[in-house]
């Protein structure tokens, strides 16, 4: 009688399938359980941009190595509430510190919301920028979610040079963020490829923008941001009242049609490059 005819080794055999079977329900269900999150997201019908007597409300965070742009993000947080002058816009300011298990950089985010340029500078000065390591872009969505259960928040902005994280779990909390009202207008510096590819998804996903700059095209940055104040305070129809280059290349990412799904893997994948 051969080896693989005892009765023994075919109990092995049904075993070592049971355990296969088992391995790939587990992977079927983290991909089931995105594909969920995101069909009952295009589902949804959507929120307003601005609920009744609320002021609006922008979360901007920092994951980005070159301190120049802090710096710079002190003056782009005026321009925005210059921008929004008479809106009542309200921010909070989130950025990474010190290292927590596995070299990751904590997210922290001020504790109350701001309202006025000088005090958020202020807030911005004294606050300890650790830039330039291994942060998880996904700890600050998750933050913002947490945000949205108080009330609306409509835009956070990412402005970032690198993404460590896992993709389909940062795009759950992108979806979430979608369903509760929340676009996300993603910033990357430089032209790093697969930061561009989970920048561009998660803006997508979000039904935000996805938007590339370099030192030498930074005022170019602190328009859209002019614009995201303007999107923030009047949703669609604030960003065709303002006019101009910013404001159109904003909308024109906004109206686009929702992410598909793909299938074949039960994930899905951002549409070509714009």
């Amino acid at each position: 009688m051969s080896d693989l005819m005892k009765p023994g080794n075919n109990q092995d055999l049904t075993k070592r399938d049971d355990v296969t079977k088992k391995q790939g329900e587990r992977i079927d269900d983290v991909g089931s359980r995105l594909k969920r999150e995101l069909m009952a997201a295009m589902l949804d019908d959507p929120k307003p941009v601005l609920g009744k007597g609320e002021s609006p409300r922008v979360i901007l965070a920092l994951a980005n190595y070159r301190r120049s742009v802090w710096d710079q993000a002190k003056v782009l947080q005026a321009d925005m509430f210059r921008e929004a002058a008479g809106t009542g816009l309200e921010m909070k300011f989130a950025y990474y510190g010190p290292e927590v298990a596995g070299g990751v950089r904590t997210c922290r985010i001020t504790t109350r919301w701001i309202s006025d340029a000088h005090d958020m500078a202020t807030v911005m000065g004294r606050a300890e920028c650790v830039c330039g390591c291994y942060v998880q872009i996904k700890r600050v969505l998750g933050q913002a979610l947490k945000e949205t259960q108080e009330r609306s928040i409509q835009a956070m902005v990412i402005i970032g040079d690198a993404f460590h994280d896992d993709l389909d779990e940062a795009a759950i909390l992108a979806t979430k963020l979608r369903r509760a009202g929340t676009k996300l207008f993603m910033f990357q510096e430089g032209c790093n490829p697969l930061t561009e590819h989970a920048f561009k998804f998660l803006a997508e996903v979000s039904g935000g923008a996805y938007f590339q700059f370099e030192p030498s095209t930074e005022q170019r940055l602190a328009e859209m941001l002019k614009a995201v104040s303007h999107f923030a305070t009047g949703g669609k129809e604030a960003l065709e009242a303002k006019g101009g280059e910013a404001a159109t290349l904003l909308l024109e990412q906004i109206i686009q049609v929702p992410v598909p799904l793909v299938e074949e893997d039960e994930r899905v994948t951002p549409s070509a490059a714009r």
